[in-house]
Parts: structure tokens; sequence; C-alpha cells
């Protein structure tokens, strides 16, 4: 079975552990795959980086992907804005219309149980683990040599600490090749580091105040 073409459905796919067949990095997916897509629309030259933020390019068209025309269509829609802060949007939304759009493409198996969470797995572990494993090789290789598709997906995935993809000591052993393949994000990259590191200090903001 061939893998989706879009980034964030691969970012879905990539984050489960094909070991176990359990969905990883659960809290920061919808970041993840929210930056995935604006990686996309970037490197389609379908938004562009005004002064560090974000806007929709005046004559483009259409992706046919719901996900990314979507986001392409809120971004038209508003006044330029930071980029993390469009990272930081709809994360839940964004999560469910990734999943439904890969089990309408027959990527995902969901079973609906009751009073359980849906079992969610992919179809073709297989697939899912080689691609991982192609991605995981452009760490071993140089960032000029690397196909931009892939080197958003690893410094994405770098960022946003999934690590069914880059593990704690991967990041820390290639930072220096991870921050070369960001470049490619343009400003993404960073944008969700920093939409990962907002989201966890309001979290523990807000335990601490539930706390005292």
């Amino acid at each position: 079975m061939s893998l989706p073409e879009s980034l964030p459905a691969r970012m879905f796919l990539l984050a489960f552990d094909t070991d176990t067949n359990r969905l990883t990095s659960r809290s920061q997916l919808g970041l993840v795959l929210r930056a995935a897509a604006l990686a996309e629309l970037y490197l389609t030259e379908r938004v562009t980086d005004t002064g560090g933020r974000a806007r929709a390019a005046s004559d483009a068209r259409p992706t046919g992907d719901p996900v990314l025309d979507d986001l392409a269509d809120q971004i038209a829609a508003h006044r330029p804005r930071a980029w993390h802060r469009w990272i930081g949007r709809h994360e839940r939304a964004t999560v469910r219309a990734v999943r439904e759009q890969l089990a309408a493409g027959h990527h995902l198996t969901i079973e609906h149980r009751a009073l359980l969470p849906d079992r969610v797995e992919p179809r073709d572990r297989h697939a899912v683990r080689q691609y991982a494993e192609t991605v995981r090789g452009a760490l071993r290789q140089s960032p000029a040599r690397t196909d931009p598709r892939t080197a958003a997906v690893l410094a994405l995935a770098a960022r946003g600490e999934v690590k069914t993809v880059v593990s704690r000591r991967e990041r820390r052993e290639y930072r220096r090749t991870l921050d070369e393949l960001a470049v490619y994000t343009g400003p993404v990259a960073d944008a969700l580091r920093k939409a990962v590191q907002t989201k966890r200090t309001v979290a523990a903001t807000t335990a601490t105040a539930a706390g005292s």
C-alpha cells in the first residue's frame, strides 16, 4: 500500500509506534500536524513569509486536499499572523480532519468503541516503518542532498518531539544537521518549537493554579 502524499497525513502515520501499534506524541500531535500543513503550503509557495508572519499567496490555487485548503483559506481570510499562532489554532479539529482523511483513503482502520477511546491502527505498518527508516536516514547524509519534503518531515518531527522518528538522544547528537534541515521549512520548524513550548508552559501554569 502506498502512503498518502500530504505531509500532515504522513506525520500522523509516523506518530504511530509500529511495535506497539499505538499512537504516540498525543499532547503535541495537533501542533505537529498544523506545522506540517503550513510547511507543505510554504514548500509549494501557497503561503509566504512576510516579516515573520504567514501570508497567503494571492495567486495560490487549491490543492484539492481539504486539510491544506482549509488552512490556506483561514490564512487568506485574516491579516498576516505569526507562524506559531497558526500552529496553535484548531489543534483538535486538525487531528480529527487528518484522521478522517486517512481513514477515507484506507490508510487507517478505526474501531469505534462505546466505553473506550476508538482503536486506531495503520493498515500497513510495514510501509509506515519503512518510511520512518527512510526519514531517519536523512540524519546521516548531507542536508544539501536531502529531498525538501523529507527534510521538512524530519525537522518537524524533531521540533515537535515525535520520538518515533527522532529520539531525544538523536535530537542532541544531530542538532546541527536538524538545524540545517529545518531551513527547508522556512520559519515553520522554529515556530513549531515555540508553539510546543508555549503549550507546555500554559499547561504547567494551569496545573499550578489548580493545585494552589
